[in-house]
């Protein structure tokens, strides 16, 4: 299956308040603007300003309708580990009943609505970059640096199309800098294979532009070496998804770190190619969500007692068990990701875990079972978790049954489940979803926009 399928909401930010007064406020200022593209009007006049620019890019990757919240709360979900126990009702509609069977989500979704904005503003503000910087009269502005603000901008719009693939499918290419919302009505949705064919061209901008660094909250080479080896995984191109993940994991600058806590409770550990780095002052709009109402969160979410399981149990979770923390007064299991009191946890895109299993499925994928195995029982080495033999491994359907789980544990409270399931022709045996299922186009972008075609779930 080669199918694949982010923004722009204002996080509430907010003293504890009673809950009702709370939840209305909070459902009021969480209505996203009907539009596809935000104003960008900064002006790009030297290296300050480009790199100011920049970094209000990488801000919108972090607000809270992009990978700040609901990007990652949609899809979590949408599918199996992890289940809703808020009060939030936009959140509401993507609960399955017991955790499973069709789900009935509407195009007027204020979440849904809020990721489709915030990846379009996300887009819109490196186009600035990609436009501007390549004009700046500045002779203190060298080319290197030149190169490197644009290699992040590409990669930067290559990740925000694919994630808007993702969701949608193909949807509107928008190249050029908007202010207005009438700057992009009438701009047709691409195919999906467009669609990509744009996110491997922004990425082969990045890639010849950028080259490694020590930083892991920036992009560099290897987040796009990253990103490459996803794409490929999703586009079932496994010779160029090993290539790519190969590359990753013999870089030094990567590895498993031990015992999997290490990787969250330390921020930019070895573990990490590209995190997304959060303050006190910035705090992360995920972890209210996620917290104990005694630890002074939300809690809108938790883990469910099937992942629970398989993470405690040391004969698939290992020391990944560690995940899982129970609020000492009332008992509520909320995710370790989100332990730090100040909430300014970061948010994981990339790290070298993946790449293993990347390349363990596409090894499997090329008939090399004994490569494959090697690189899943690197994963569970490092979560104390036992190797599986060679004897339990020893077909393709075997092999990609073992790769799903781990890929289910390991990345228990990470944004791959429902898209693995979906890329694999498994949302019907595991979710009782419609295999290839697409989210619903905003309503508010079809009302606005009449020549935007809807899904087949609209």
């Amino acid at each position: 299956m080669k199918t694949t399928f982010n923004i722009n909401r204002s996080f509430l930010r907010l003293a504890l308040v009673p809950v009702l007064a709370f939840t209305l406020a909070c459902d009021n200022l969480l209505q996203p603007e009907p539009t596809t593209e935000i104003s960008d009007n900064r002006s790009i006049y030297d290296e300050k300003s480009a790199t100011a620019a920049l970094n209000g890019t990488y801000d919108n990757l972090k607000e809270s309708g992009y990978y700040g919240l609901d990007l990652n709360f949609i899809t979590y979900l949408f599918a199996d580990n992890v289940k809703f126990v808020g009060i939030q009702t936009y959140y509401k509609i993507f609960i399955r009943p017991d955790g499973y069977g069709k789900t009935s989500l509407q195009s007027d979704n204020s979440a849904l609505a809020g990721v489709w904005s915030a990846i379009y503003k996300t887009i819109n503000s490196a186009n600035h970059l990609i436009e501007k910087v390549p004009l700046v009269d500045d002779p203190n502005f060298t080319q290197e640096e030149r190169n490197d603000i644009l290699g992040q901008a590409y990669f930067i719009r290559a990740l925000s199309y694919f994630d808007l693939s993702r969701f949608w499918g193909g949807v509107q290419l928008v190249l050029k800098p908007t202010t207005s919302p009438n700057d992009v009505v009438g701009i047709k949705r691409s195919s999906l294979e467009d669609t990509y064919a744009q996110v491997l061209a922004d990425l082969a901008e990045a890639e010849a532009r950028l080259t490694p660094k020590s930083s892991r909250i920036f992009v560099d080479l290897g987040a796009v070496q990253a990103l490459a080896a996803r794409i490929a995984l999703y586009r079932e191109e496994w010779e160029k998804a090993e290539t790519y993940a190969s590359r990753l994991i013999g870089n030094e600058k990567y590895a498993l770190v031990k015992p999997y806590a290490v990787f969250y409770t330390t921020k930019a550990s070895t573990e990490s190619i590209f995190e997304l780095e959060f303050t006190v002052s910035e705090s992360n709009p995920s972890s209210n969500w996620w917290r104990p109402s005694e630890l002074g969160g939300r809690y809108e979410a938790s883990l469910n007692d099937v992942i629970v399981g398989l993470l405690k149990d040391p004969a698939t979770g290992g020391n990944r068990g560690d995940l899982v923390l129970e609020s000492e007064r009332r008992k509520e299991i909320y995710n370790g990701f989100y332990w730090r009191g100040q909430r300014d946890d970061p948010e994981y895109l990339f790290r070298i875990a993946e790449q293993y299993l990347i390349r363990a499925e596409a090894r499997a994928r090329r008939n090399n079972l004994a490569g494959s195995l090697e690189d899943l029982n690197a994963v569970r080495e490092r979560a104390d978790v036992p190797p599986l033999d060679s004897q339990s491994y020893d077909t393709l359907d075997k092999a990609l049954q073992a790769l799903e789980k781990e890929r289910r544990i390991e990345f228990a409270v990470e944004n791959h489940r429902f898209f693995d399931l979906r890329r694999t022709n498994r949302l019907g045996a595991v979710l009782g979803e419609d295999e290839g299922y697409l989210f619903p186009i905003p309503l508010n972008q079809l009302d606005r926009d009449p020549y935007l075609e809807p899904n087949p779930s609209n």
